[in-house]
């Protein structure tokens, strides 16, 4: 039987998940056929209640993964942690949710070779940067962490979650103050949204960010902001290295039940993945 997987979200037309899981599963000797629906909030539950038993396997971009967690017949310690789903997989019990965004990041920063994180600035407060917060701990419990958001409600509540995990964490006033300080920013907002702070920094010669950045808006690449580090010699993280990682992790769920345990051939699958993009 041919099984169906896809990923939803909205909007969901520019994802390039297809394509790289596509290339996997070729690699894989896989008869999968994956797809994106558009689903907005509220949708999650009628979309998969509809589900034939064809359908092994979901991957959840915004603004669904709250709803994922919340819609979940068991969660991962990542899911658990952070109340973020971006993977769902058919189980006997429903289905089982789990967050292979932390892994992404994680393995994005690893592949950058940045070396030892003293100060790391969150921009954002929505389900991805509970994730970067999650991934900073793995990468760097001791870092100081620095949260920069609009949101004053889902700001405070991200600072709280990242001492949870005994992170040392904060309120951000100035972004350009913080990013002058940070050896790493993780950029969690849409693409676009970072445009007129790129703007302005980019005219303002004084400004010299403090480290690397990883914006996990990859289209346009580079996006705006981390055209102002690239502008200044730093190091830029595309938003695609966390998408090709957090799908490997989800590529094993699917075909394994666990994100810890590696694919078959998996650096054969990886370059495969990695080719799609180009």
């Amino acid at each position: 039987m041919q099984r169906k997987l896809s990923v939803l979200g909205s909007p969901i037309e520019h994802s390039k998940s297809p394509l790289i899981h596509s290339a996997a599963y070729r690699v894989l000797g896989l008869n999968w056929d994956y797809e994106r629906n558009l689903v907005g909030k509220g949708g999650l539950r009628p979309f998969v209640e509809a589900l034939d038993e064809k359908w092994l396997g979901l991957s959840l971009t915004m603004p669904l993964k709250e709803e994922a967690a919340k819609f979940a017949s068991t969660l991962d310690k990542a899911a658990e942690a952070t109340g973020a789903v971006n993977t769902l997989v058919r189980i006997d019990a429903g289905w089982a949710g789990f967050n292979t965004d932390v892994f992404g990041i994680v393995q994005a920063v690893h592949q950058a070779g940045l070396g030892d994180l003293k100060s790391v600035l969150v921009v954002g407060s929505g389900a991805t940067a509970t994730s970067a917060v999650a991934a900073i701990k793995q990468l760097a419990p001791t870092a100081r962490v620095q949260v920069f958001a609009r949101n004053a409600d889902t700001r405070s509540g991200l600072i709280g979650f990242a001492k949870t995990l005994g992170l040392a964490a904060k309120k951000a006033n100035s972004f350009a103050r913080a990013a002058a300080k940070a050896d790493l920013v993780i950029s969690t907002l849409p693409a676009g949204a970072m445009n007129e702070t790129a703007a302005k920094l980019s005219g303002k010669r004084n400004f010299n960010p403090g480290g690397a950045i990883l914006d996990v808006a990859y289209q346009p690449w580079p996006s705006s902001i981390a055209s102002v580090w690239l502008e200044r010699g730093k190091p830029i993280i595309s938003g695609l290295e966390m998408l090709l990682w957090q799908a490997v992790a989800q590529i094993r769920i699917f075909q394994n039940g666990d994100p810890s345990v590696p694919l078959a051939n998996e650096v054969a699958v990886v370059e495969a993945m990695r080719h799609s993009l180009d």
